[in-house]
């Protein structure tokens, strides 16, 4: 039986696929980071406010976004109890807030991430609240809200399961993906355009538009991604190609100076730059 696969599959073997097979087949320690239990929050809260029907108090927002948070950072911390190992974020670090050489004061990397959290809570409520109100969370023909919306694609043979962040109901473009990103750069439109094929394939509406919602900027990418171009024959494409790499164990390194900054298992990587 073939392995489902997923657009971080994908997206990650297209990086480096020697990083693949490290943090997925030889399942290596990786380097913790504390944007990732934030960006967790972020979606936990976005998805509380939106089943409550957007009536949720900023208050109970940002409560549940440090629950979240905490929680993810504690779990973390059982694995990887010494800050020292986990990634800086520049001139942060993790657990520990000091003055530098310049004199200035700085949070720890927690304190700091836990703070922008809060403000990314805080934009995300606004947003729908008062900048945008009638872009409403569309709702599939059961009745189910499609916020975290989970989908199951059999592409030829090879499957393909993920969530999608949100649908939108746009005032404008009818039904819209939408993800949710709490750092600093949108994706791309191909994992819009997967998500696109998996509405066509299970509820038949098209779905033309996508873009991703930056909780740094309080607001949607400033232009919608056009997905046609991700037709349900080149995402088969795709995955195939993939899972065929995969398949024949076929995981060369590709050492960057930039992507192995970056990479979660580069301290177990004998390529790395």
């Amino acid at each position: 039986m073939v392995a489902h696969r997923s657009v971080s599959q994908l997206t990650q073997y297209d990086r480096c696929p020697y990083s693949y097979y490290l943090s997925r087949i030889a399942q290596v320690w990786e380097r913790p980071a504390t944007w990732s239990p934030k960006g967790l929050g972020v979606h936990e809260a976005a998805e509380a406010f939106e089943r409550s029907g957007r009536t949720m108090s900023l208050d109970e927002m940002q409560d549940r976004f440090s629950e979240s948070y905490t929680k993810h950072i504690n779990r973390l911390c059982q694995d990887t109890p010494n800050f020292e190992f986990w990634f800086p974020s520049g001139p942060y670090r993790a657990g520990q807030a000091y003055t530098g050489r310049n004199g200035r004061y700085y949070l720890s990397d927690i304190e700091r991430q836990h703070r922008d959290g809060l403000e990314q809570v805080e934009r995300y409520r606004w947003y729908y609240t008062d900048t945008a109100p009638l872009e409403q969370i569309w709702t599939t023909p059961d009745g189910t809200p499609a916020i975290e919306l989970g989908f199951s694609l059999d592409l030829d043979g090879v499957p393909v399961r993920g969530f999608i962040d949100q649908v939108i109901e746009h005032p404008e473009h009818g039904p819209y993906v939408r993800d949710i990103k709490s750092g600093r750069s949108p994706g791309d439109d191909f994992q819009l355009g997967v998500y696109a094929v998996a509405l066509e394939a299970e509820y038949e509406i098209s779905v033309p538009l996508g873009d991703y919602w930056m909780g740094r900027l309080g607001r949607p990418t400033a232009e919608p991604y056009k997905l046609s171009y991700w037709t349900r024959e080149r995402i088969t494409e795709e995955f195939h190609r993939i899972d065929s790499l995969i398949q024949r164990e076929e995981f060369p390194a590709d050492p960057d100076e930039q992507k192995c900054a970056t990479c979660a298992v580069a301290t177990s990587c004998e390529f790395k730059i």
